[in-house]
C-alpha cells in the first residue's frame, strides 16, 4: 500500500509541473503499434506543422527534405538556438565530451514526450516512472535541493564506493527498490560487495545500466547477483533514451518522433516533434550501427546494434598507416570474462602507437599477466596487429571517457589517414 502511494505521490508531483508522462506513454505504444508507412505519414503532418530549422536556415517540412539537409554539428546547433530562452521551459546540458558544453531547452511537452518513451520502455520489464528507484551514480549527491528532488522522484542515491560502500549499498537494498538504475561499473562494484558480505536482499525487477558499454559477460553476472533482467539503455542529454534494449538482446530504438540514420562520424537524429529548438540531422557524437531485427517486444524493428562511442575512439593504432577497430577490445574482454569467470570493470587508454594501457577494478585471481597475455594473442589471433597491453589494477586512469571503454589520445589527426 505505501509502495503504490509513493508511485501516486511521485506521479501527481509530475503532473502538477505540467508533464503528462501517462498520455504520453499512451501515444508512443500507438505509434509503434501502426505499421511503418502510416507511423510515417504522421511524422510527415507533424513536420509540415512544426517546420523544424536545418542547419542551413531552411524549414524542414518533409521526410524527403531530411535526407538532403547538411549535418547539423553541435557547434552550429549552438549558434542557430543561441537567443532561445521562453518561458515555461527546462534546461538540460550536455557534458561536452566531445568540446563544449551545449545547453538543450525543452518544452513541457518535449520533457512529457520523453517520460512517456521512458515510461513505455520501463513497462517492458514490469517498473514504471515512478516506482522505487535506486540511483547508481557517478558521485553522492548532498544538500537541500537534491534531497526535495529525489523523494519527489521516489528515489535513492547509491555510491557503493570509499570507506562507507558497504553501508551506502545496505541502506538502499534495504529499502527494497523496485528498479537499479545507473552505470554499469557503479552496477559491478555493488555487485561485488554482495557477492563479498553475502548480502540478502528483496530482488528488484530490474537492472538498468546507462551512461558506460556494459558487456554480455558483465550482464550475465549483474542478472545472478541481482536475480533481475538487465537491460541496456542508450541516450543522449538531447533526447533522453534514443535505444533501450528487450528481453532478447536488441537495442531498439524507442522513440518514435525520432529519425535515425548511421553516417561515417557519427548517428545523426531528427526529432520531428521539438518545438523551442529544431534538431535535424544531427550530430550525436558516437558511431554505431544500426539493423534490422524481427522483433516486436520493443519499439520499432530499426535498432542499434555496435555502438562504437565518440569517432576518435574507433580505432586502436598500431603506427601512423596501421589500424584495428576498438570494437575487438571489448571482444576480448568479454570473452577472458566469460572463460575465466571473473568479473570486473575496464577502461582502456591509448597514448602511444603500439601500447594499451588497460585499467581494471580489481587485481585477478589468476593475475594480471593472465590479462595481457590473452588480450595480446587475441588481437594478434583477430587482426594480425602485435600490440603491447599494459594491465594495472585498482587504478582510475586519466582521459576517462564514461560512455565508452575506450579512449584514444593520440592526436585526433591520425583520423585524417583513414
Amino acid at each position: 500500500m505505501i509502495r503504490q502511494l509513493r508511485y501516486i505521490l511521485t506521479r501527481v508531483f509530475l503532473h502538477s509541473m505540467g508533464l503528462r508522462v501517462e498520455k504520453w506513454h499512451s501515444q508512443v505504444s500507438i505509434l509503434w503499434s501502426l505499421d511503418h508507412e502510416e507511423r510515417n505519414r504522421i511524422l510527415e503532418r507533424m513536420l509540415q506543422v512544426n517546420r523544424p530549422i536545418n542547419a542551413d536556415g531552411d524549414p524542414v517540412t518533409s521526410l524527403a527534405e531530411i535526407n538532403s539537409s547538411p549535418l547539423l554539428s553541435k557547434g552550429r546547433y549552438r549558434k542557430l538556438n543561441s537567443g532561445t530562452n521562453r518561458s515555461g521551459t527546462f534546461k538540460r546540458k550536455t557534458s561536452g565530451t566531445t568540446g563544449e558544453p551545449t545547453t538543450v531547452t525543452l518544452s513541457r511537452e518535449d520533457l512529457s514526450r520523453m517520460l512517456g518513451v521512458r515510461d513505455y520502455c520501463f513497462r517492458k520489464y514490469g517498473v514504471r516512472v515512478g516506482d522505487r528507484e535506486a540511483r547508481f551514480w557517478g558521485r553522492p549527491e548532498f544538500g537541500l535541493k537534491n534531497n526535495i528532488k529525489n523523494f519527489a522522484l521516489n528515489r535513492k542515491v547509491c555510491f557503493p564506493s570509499g570507506d562507507h560502500a558497504k553501508e551506502s549499498l545496505a541502506r538502499i537494498l534495504n529499502w527494497a527498490p523496485d528498479y537499479l538504475y545507473g552505470y554499469a561499473s557503479l552496477l559491478l562494484e555493488a555487485a561485488a560487495l554482495i557477492e563479498k558480505h553475502s548480502m540478502r536482499f528483496r530482488s528488484p525487477k530490474c537492472v538498468i545500466c546507462t551512461a558506460e558499454t556494459v558487456l554480455p559477460a558483465q550482464k550475465e553476472y549483474l542478472a545472478k547477483v541481482f536475480n533481475a533482467p538487465v537491460a541496456e539503455e542508450y541516450g543522449a542529454t538531447e533526447f533522453d533514451i534514443v535505444a533501450f534494449e528487450c528481453r532478447d538482446g536488441h537495442r531498439h530504438f524507442v522513440n518514435p518522433w525520432l529519425i535515425i540514420k548511421e553516417s561515417d562520424e557519427s548517428l545523426l537524429i531528427t526529432d520531428v516533434s521539438r518545438k523551442p529548438t529544431s534538431l535535424v540531422n544531427y550530430e550525436l557524437g558516437d558511431s554505431g550501427s544500426i539493423e534490422i531485427a524481427d522483433c516486436d517486444l520493443l519499439g520499432g524493428s530499426s535498432y542499434l546494434n555496435v555502438l562504437t562511442g565518440r569517432s576518435i575512439n574507433r580505432f586502436v593504432y598500431i603506427d601512423s598507416e596501421t589500424k584495428f577497430h576498438s570494437v575487438d577490445l571489448s571482444y576480448a574482454i568479454n570473452e577472458f570474462q566469460s572463460k575465466k569467470r571473473e568479473i570486473f570493470s575496464f577502461q582502456i587508454i591509448q597514448n602511444e602507437y603500439g601500447i594499451l594501457n588497460v585499467y581494471i577494478s580489481d587485481e585477478l585471481q589468476g593475475g594480471n599477466e593472465a590479462l595481457k597475455n590473452f588480450m595480446e594473442n587475441y588481437i594478434l589471433r583477430k587482426t594480425g596487429n602485435r600490440i603491447f597491453v599494459n594491465v594495472s589494477s585498482n587504478k582510475k586512469p586519466s582521459g576517462y571517457s564514461s560512455k565508452s571503454y575506450f579512449t584514444q589520445n593520440i592526436s585526433a589527426s591520425i583520423e585524417n589517414v583513414a
